[in-house]
């Protein structure tokens, strides 16, 4: 029996092999525009496609996100050191704008009649706590005579005291010994401004006179020193006193604590 089997081996491949073939046509058959094989491996293989296909897209779609942030992140650092590099410019160039601004305001000042102004420079402040003192600097081109007085864009800094060479003390008007005529620019109340060190206060007003906080003082000429119309400060506090005078306190008009340039007020001599 075993002998007839072997002997008919080839007889039996050909026929697997035939009814193989017979199968596959037979499930070549169509439905539906799509056959039988195709819509078996795509039932098999469809989920692993689509996996396959899903995954491929994120990581398409996870790398042009990272190229997106890498660019985003370097035109951030660019920007941030242009606009570092911007601000410190800015801190550079601010000092000389804001010294061309005064300056600009310096020329703006206008002379009293007869009057010659001379651009100097404010080197430094001096003489606390006894004294308030100015020293500066400038070449005139003739000679400046002491009590010439001494003006910012707002108002009075005060009066040359002495000299040496091209360098000029000036007297503050913040000074205790300094003394200028004053009066308001409101009523005509006038007086005295005397410096107290860091503010000037405003002597020989009445308490009759009409004289509030807010008010302006500006020189009134009769000190013989400064022209009349300068400004001089503010009132800050305004009170009755128990002498008949009031108490009248001045905010200084003149920016006293950041002088950088001032004018000499050189008036002519025969």
């Amino acid at each position: 029996m075993q002998r007839t089997l072997a002997s008919r081996r080839p007889e039996l491949l050909l026929l697997l092999f035939t009814v193989g073939y017979l199968v596959a046509l037979t499930l070549q058959v169509r439905r539906g525009g799509q056959t039988v094989l195709g819509g078996t491996a795509l039932a098999l293989f469809g989920p692993v496609l689509t996996a396959y296909n899903s995954a491929a897209r994120f990581s398409q779609e996870g790398f042009d996100a990272y190229l997106w942030q890498r660019d985003a992140a370097l035109r951030a650092e660019a920007l941030s050191r242009e606009n570092l590099a911007l601000r410190g410019e800015l801190q550079r160039v601010q000092p000389l704008a804001d010294e061309n601004a005064r300056l600009r305001r310096l020329l703006d000042v206008p002379p009293p009649p007869a009057v010659r102004l001379v651009g100097g420079r404010a080197l430094m402040r001096y003489g606390e706590p006894f004294g308030r003192y100015l020293l500066v600097s400038c070449d005139p081109a003739a000679p400046v005579f002491p009590d010439t007085p001494v003006l910012d864009p707002d108002g009075v800094v005060g009066k040359v005291q002495a000299s040496s060479g091209n360098f000029y003390r000036v007297l503050l008007v913040t000074d205790p010994s300094s003394a200028v005529g004053v009066m308001t620019a409101r009523t005509g109340a006038r007086g005295v401004a005397v410096g107290d060190g860091r503010a000037i206060e405003v002597s020989w007003v009445t308490n009759e006179a009409d004289v509030r906080p807010g008010d302006r003082f500006v020189t009134s000429g009769e000190d013989g020193v400064f022209p009349p119309g300068i400004s001089v400060g503010t009132a800050i506090a305004v009170s009755d006193g128990g002498d008949y005078l009031k108490r009248i306190t001045l905010r200084p008009a003149a920016a006293l604590d950041t002088l950088t340039w001032v004018v000499l007020a050189v008036k002519g001599r025969a």
